[in-house]
């Protein structure tokens, strides 16, 4: 085992022990040490306490300077949080299209906060071209991989017709779906959407 990761074990050993205090300072100061040693998960681990204030005075500069280090590195949720940084001029300058890149990259890897703001910012036109395709296919993905968020989006996307006609059926599914993942403004709309459906289109969304 490696150094640094020796180092990242300690500092969440006693993350998990601690309520605060002297404690969460030490172990925000291993964490740093393993960040500084190179290891791209106690990067962005360092750099969430340095955003939130946990254990350390809140500096977002250096958060973002840590989330970049953890991005680089190839986290995924590295790579969420400095695009989230940048989309939001969080300790530095807002910076749209570098944000989306970073989205573009961790949601590929598989991060699902990532997919959902892609599918945002492409229904918006917010940093890229607006594309309700690909809005749709980030969401989906992002549904897939068990995001309630993504599938009521994909929801709201086919019951208002965005980019395309309006599909109940379809926005019945994903609403369903959400539902199941614990998303609870799902149940609102799959109500609204039973209330104007047919008993044929109803029975097609269950198939």
């Amino acid at each position: 085992m490696s150094e640094s990761q020796k180092l990242f074990e300690q500092a969440h050993r006693l993350m998990r022990k601690s309520s605060g205090g002297s404690v969460l300072t030490d172990a925000a100061n291993l964490m740093k040490e393993a960040a500084d040693a190179g290891h791209s998960g106690a990067a962005n681990n360092y750099g969430m306490m340095l955003q939130y204030g946990r254990g350390i005075s809140e500096d977002l500069t250096k958060a973002r300077h840590y989330y970049l280090q953890a991005a680089q590195a190839g986290l995924p949720e590295g790579q969420f949080n400095i695009g989230f940084m940048e989309l939001h001029g969080l300790g530095g300058e807002t910076d749209i299209k570098a944000a989306w890149k970073w989205f573009v990259i961790a949601g590929k890897a598989g991060d699902t906060d990532a997919c959902t703001h892609l599918g945002r910012m492409h229904m918006l036109g917010e940093g890229c071209p607006q594309d309700f395709d690909q809005a749709r296919r980030w969401w989906r993905l992002g549904a897939e991989r068990g995001d309630s968020r993504c599938a009521y989006n994909l929801g709201v996307a086919h019951a208002g017709g965005h980019g395309a006609p309006p599909d109940f059926v379809e926005a019945l599914r994903w609403f369903r779906l959400a539902g199941d993942l614990g998303n609870t403004d799902a149940r609102a709309q799959i109500n609204k959407l039973a209330a104007i459906m047919t008993q044929d289109e109803i029975a097609a969304a269950r198939a």
